[in-house]
């Protein structure tokens, strides 16, 4: 009975630190999304450049931060004539460069981690194009091509949930830009209205992958031992050489995000109890950028693109997710800027609730998110 109330404390320690974050991550999401029109960036998306690897990121960013409707709206692109290089570039800033899991990383992991983040997720960008540019056949594309034309490939027969939300989400998403110059006439409310629609299919798709995340960490912060956590990361290890321990967290890290079914910001969480466990700085990072490559995300990209595509696509992602660790661990390193000790906000033991800014932050998001959900549920229907 002690360990159940453990994890609920911790659960609710943890809810508690990241809510107002959360809220106002996704509100500024929705807002960005309808006031900016999303036609006239997928026309300039067709060829192999720096300024559109450049312009997909930023469209990326202010975009959902769902794995699952980032495919979906990266496949959209893609039909609309927009390169692999430049569709890979959507889904990781989508998926990694967004105000709410910035929002979540500063309030659980600390700024080195955002700087991290940020960093370490334009690197990843650059890396994966190089390596698509290099190493992604003819054949291979063709065979991608085919899928993506096909009138079967409309039909959604995918076994994950989520592929049902996320193909809803890009619908609506198209029904909005269609309909942005009549709404932008109707005035800013109508915009706003706009904006609420977008906020609730982020927290309907989203949402269940947050709560899941949360659980899942709780759990592991209770019942894990720490001793399991160091021997994994091989933590104090002084018989191996560095290079070969990073390089084992950032497998590690990688190998965990893709069995934990976990995207989106709920991995954020699980990224700090495998910091507090003992992984390297760069492997907290693979494992948030490898949301990309969970078992759930790899099925849709069967299902989009055909089974030789996902393997090229897994290895390509998996190669610059493994680099991209690297390159953080010893850039940082060099400049000092990682944290010296495995400690932050998500040692909750024997905290209570107090009067300071986050608890005013969360009495004012609290109302207004739940608001501004069921103004977008309604103008859903």
């Amino acid at each position: 009975m002690n360990v159940i109330t453990n994890i609920l404390s911790q659960l609710a320690y943890m809810v508690w630190d990241i809510y107002w974050g959360l809220a106002l991550g996704f509100i500024l999401s929705s807002l960005i999304r309808a006031f900016i029109s999303t036609e006239s960036i997928s026309a300039r998306l067709g060829k192999d450049s720096a300024t559109a690897l450049s312009l997909s990121t930023f469209f990326g960013a202010i975009s959902s931060s769902c794995s699952y409707a980032a495919a979906s709206m990266a496949r959209a692109l893609m039909i609309k004539g927009a390169t692999w290089s430049n569709a890979v570039a959507f889904m990781v800033a989508s998926t990694n460069l967004v105000f709410e899991i910035f929002i979540v990383i500063v309030s659980l992991l600390g700024w080195a981690f955002f700087g991290g983040e940020v960093i370490g997720g334009l690197f990843f960008i650059i890396v994966s194009a190089i390596l698509i540019s290099r190493f992604f056949p003819a054949r291979v594309k063709d065979e991608a091509k085919e899928h993506l034309t096909a009138p079967e490939a409309k039909k959604s027969d995918d076994p994950h949930a989520h592929h049902q939300m996320e193909h809803s989400c890009c619908k609506h998403d198209m029904k909005m830009d269609d309909k942005k110059e009549e709404m932008a006439s109707s005035g800013f409310l109508s915009s706003l209205k706009t904006a609420s629609g977008h906020y609730y299919m982020d927290v309907m798709m989203v949402g269940k992958d947050i709560l899941i995340g949360l659980v899942v960490s709780a759990i592991l912060m209770v019942v894990v031992p720490d001793a399991f956590w160091r021997g994994l990361f091989l933590s104090g290890n002084s018989s191996l050489p560095h290079f070969v321990i990073l390089s084992w967290n950032a497998i590690v890290g990688i190998f965990i995000a893709i069995i934990a079914f976990v995207c989106s910001v709920g991995n954020i969480v699980m990224a700090a109890v495998l910091w507090q466990g003992g992984i390297s700085f760069g492997g907290v990072i693979a494992f948030i950028l490898s949301d990309l490559v969970t078992i759930p995300m790899l099925m849709v990209f069967r299902k989009y693109y055909g089974n030789r595509t996902m393997w090229y696509l897994l290895i390509i992602l998996v190669v610059s997710i493994f680099f991209t660790s690297l390159f953080l661990d010893y850039s940082f390193a060099a400049l000092n800027w990682i944290p010296k000790a495995h400690t932050g906000s998500m040692q909750m033991t024997g905290r209570h609730f107090s009067w300071n800014y986050q608890t005013w932050l969360n009495l004012f998001f609290i109302p207004l998110s739940l608001a501004y959900f069921y103004w977008g549920r309604k103008s859903m229907k």
